[in-house]
C-alpha cells in the first residue's frame, strides 16, 4: 500500500501534456479507485508492430515527433525529482486513434530522489531496457534517458538493441555497452521476415 501511495503522490505532483491524468482518488474498505484520462489509442509498441506488418517503418522525422514528446515529459520528471524506471513502449499510451499524442504511464516503480543524493540501487525495469547502471545497482535518474535512447532505436530499426533468448543474455550484452545500426536498406526486408512480437 506505501509503494502504492507513493505512485498516486507522484502522479498528483506531475502536470505535463506528456503523462498521463490523475483526476481523482477514492477509496472504500476493499478498493482504492482512480479516475484517469481515457487514452485509446493504443500502446506505441502496438503501433510499431503495425508499421512493421505494413512494411512501413517509422520514419526519422516521424520518430523523431514521437521522441520529442515523451522526452519532455521525461525531463519535466526530472527536473520535478522524479525518476520513471520504466520507460517502454507498453508505457507509452497514445491519446486517440487519429493522431500522435503521447502520455507516459505506470509510474509504479517511480523513485523521488533526493536533492543532493541521485543514487538508487533497486535492479527495477524491464530486460530490454535497463541501463548498465541498474545492472550494476548504483544509478541515478539519468537510467531513463538509457531507457528513451533503447526506445528510439526501436522506433527506428523496429528491434530492441540488445535482445537474446531471455533475460540474463541480454543483461550480459547491456553490461558490454555493444551494439551497432544495421543497414538502413536491410532493416525493413529482414524485420518483415523475423520480427517477434514478443520481444518487450
Amino acid at each position: 500500500m506505501d509503494k502504492f501511495k507513493l505512485e498516486i503522490n507522484i502522479m498528483i505532483k506531475i502536470d505535463h501534456p506528456n503523462v498521463i491524468n490523475l483526476y481523482e482518488v477514492f477509496e472504500d474498505s476493499r478498493y482504492v479507485y482512480l479516475i484517469m484520462e481515457e487514452c485509446s489509442g493504443g500502446e506505441l509498441f502496438d503501433r510499431i508492430y503495425d508499421r512493421i506488418s505494413s512494411k512501413n517503418l517509422y520514419t526519422e522525422k516521424e520518430a523523431a515527433k514521437i521522441f520529442k514528446q515523451f522526452m519532455s515529459a521525461v525531463c519535466h520528471c526530472h527536473s520535478m525529482k522524479i525518476c520513471h524506471r520504466d520507460l517502454k513502449p507498453e508505457n507509452l499510451l497514445f491519446l486517440n486513434k487519429t493522431d500522435d499524442d503521447l502520455k507516459i504511464i505506470d509510474f509504479g516503480l517511480s523513485r523521488i530522489f533526493d536533492e543532493k543524493n541521485h543514487s538508487m540501487d533497486s535492479k527495477v525495469g524491464t530486460a530490454y531496457y535497463v541501463s548498465p547502471e541498474i545492472l550494476a545497482g548504483d544509478y541515478d535518474e539519468k537510467c531513463d534517458i538509457w531507457s528513451s535512447g533503447v526506445i528510439l532505436y526501436i522506433l527506428l530499426t523496429g528491434d530492441p538493441p540488445f535482445n537474446g533468448e531471455n533475460d540474463n543474455v541480454i543483461y550480459r550484452k547491456i553490461a558490454k555497452k555493444k551494439f551497432s545500426f544495421p543497414s538502413p536498406s536491410k532493416i525493413l526486408i529482414y524485420k518483415i521476415n523475423n520480427f517477434n512480437p514478443n520481444f518487450i
